[in-house]
């Protein structure tokens, strides 16, 4: 597995703002826009963006369905690393869960702003390109402003 240290957030800060990286990345779309949306659908739903049950419930109403966390035959779980070299598939884009953290596997290489390649993977989302293109927070209404020019 290749690690890319990679962080969109726009101001470039090494925050708590794990589950809005990894879901703006992996959906495609901008951090702030994804930001706007999750707020307002935090609001809608009664749930902060914080709560273990956000990350599932926003995805799903994105259309994108959690799957179960993978083990093996004699039920040891993957880490990051090993789901990415054994399960990861070429074009295909996951967001991971593991302990306290969502990260994201894409083209089976992991984009984080840390290595967590070693920690253990928990459920997991996939997404394929045509599952982004249903994807678009919804955009701020921003009235234009009037120039007056004497």
């Amino acid at each position: 597995m290749e690690y890319v240290e990679f962080n969109n957030n726009p101001k470039g800060k090494k925050t708590t703002d794990c589950v809005l990286r990894a879901i703006s990345f992996a959906i495609g779309k901008d951090y702030v826009e994804t930001y706007r949306d999750m707020v307002e659908f935090s609001i809608k739903k009664g749930i902060f963006i914080s709560d273990n049950k956000f990350s599932k419930t926003y995805l799903k109403s994105k259309n994108i369905e959690t799957q179960k966390m993978p083990r093996r035959n004699d039920n040891t779980r993957y880490t990051v690393r090993e789901f990415a070299d054994e399960i990861a598939e070429n074009g295909k884009t996951y967001i991971l869960s593991i302990a306290h953290h969502l990260t994201v596997i894409k083209d089976k290489k992991l984009y984080d702003i840390w290595n967590c390649g070693h920690k253990s993977v928990g459920n997991y989302w996939i997404l394929n390109s045509n599952d982004t293109k249903n994807i678009t927070p919804k955009k701020e209404n921003k009235k234009k402003k009037r120039v007056v020019l004497y």
